[in-house]
């Protein structure tokens, strides 16, 4: 009975062990997103235009954000809010449009994305977005502005809002809370 009892025990720990590592390892995709736009209606006239999508907030596989679109003469035509889920391949996307329309697409690499968004009816169209996460350009002496050699997350809050703790998780390769301009440089190299 001991034994087979510790043996469930010992199960169930496993599992709720391989969960929480599971649930913790989805990219993160917070930042802003830019990229071109190619649209086609139903009457067959193609449109091709500039988009922007900030994702500001991700809990695990979810998040949410808005989308911009730009017309000829940099106005936004379009702007709306959207939800969405990473798959658990974590490399599909999957986004609920707050106004209409769902879109669904893959991450290509850690630094962009495509995109497909299909709706049928009287507004029928086929849009294919290509999207880029910004890079981070700022450079280290910009964000330093107590001029103390080391950036730390609030200074970077203050540049980089959206991406600041994944910044901070992601180049602070010491652990010790700053980011030295070695740390920096290093960590926009693969970015």
């Amino acid at each position: 009975m001991k034994k087979g009892f510790s043996c469930i025990l010992a199960f169930i720990v496993l599992m709720m062990m391989s969960s929480a590592v599971f649930a913790a390892d989805y990219p993160e995709i917070r930042g802003s997103w830019v990229g071109t736009v190619k649209m086609m209606k139903k009457d067959g006239t193609t449109i091709t235009s500039k988009a922007l999508f900030v994702i500001n907030k991700q809990d695990g596989s979810l998040f949410a954000g808005y989308k911009a679109w730009f017309g000829a003469k940099s106005d936004y035509a379009i702007t709306e809010g959207f939800s969405g889920v990473i798959g658990a391949d974590k490399v599909s996307l999957y986004l609920a449009e707050h106004e209409d329309g769902y879109t669904q697409g893959t991450l290509t690499s850690p630094q962009t994305m495509s995109l497909y968004y299909l709706e049928n009816g009287r507004k029928a169209k086929a849009i294919y977005y290509q999207m880029e996460r910004i890079r981070f350009s700022r450079a280290f002496v910009d964000i330093d502005k107590d001029g103390s050699k080391t950036i730390i997350r609030s200074e970077i809050v203050n540049v980089y809002p959206l991406n600041a703790e994944r910044i901070m998780r992601e180049a602070d390769v010491n652990k010790d809370g700053k980011l030295s301009k070695e740390e920096w440089d290093n960590w926009k190299k693969d970015k």
